[in-house]
């Protein structure tokens, strides 16, 4: 089992094991290749988290995120987690967002970490392969905990 995983953006992720987790696979940036699209979010959630910026506090629109990302997509897919943990070395798992911008890949990334032990670390890298860790936001882990808790309460 591989115990390397990273995640990126598609702009700062140049060479490498490199996946895409996007609904769209990437093409809006021209990405062709890999795609791992049933890790993207789900269209509907999305757009209510997106119409609902500057409307609601940013703490209340990233929590009905991280919740629906657990509800609807997480919380359905420990074997593509395992598959790619298995069978995928050193994967770098791309969105758009860049950094510390709220994204669902800081989420999955908390998501492995929390379920399978594993460190996840988001990665800028060159062509050159010069490597850069970008830090995630901190509260996404003290969200998903609590959102996973209250689920499993259920």
């Amino acid at each position: 089992m591989n115990n390397r995983i990273f995640t990126g953006n598609y702009e700062e992720c140049k060479v490498g094991n490199l996946i895409s987790i996007s609904g769209d696979r990437g093409k809006k940036v021209g990405f062709v290749g890999k795609a791992l699209p049933k890790f993207a979010p789900k269209r509907a959630f999305w757009d209510i988290y997106f119409s609902n910026i500057g409307k609601v506090s940013e703490k209340d629109n990233i929590r009905y995120y991280i919740e629906e990302y657990y509800k609807q997509v997480l919380s359905k897919v420990d074997d593509e987690i395992k598959k790619l943990l298995e069978y995928e070395k050193d994967p770098i798992l791309l969105c758009y967002e860049k950094g510390q911008d709220f994204c669902h890949r800081h989420v999955l990334a908390e998501y492995i970490e929390l379920t399978y032990g594993l460190k996840v670390r988001d990665i800028k890298i060159d062509d050159k392969l010069n490597i850069e860790e970008n830090p995630r936001p901190e509260y996404i882990r003290d969200m998903l905990k609590d959102v996973i808790q209250k689920e499993l309460e259920r």
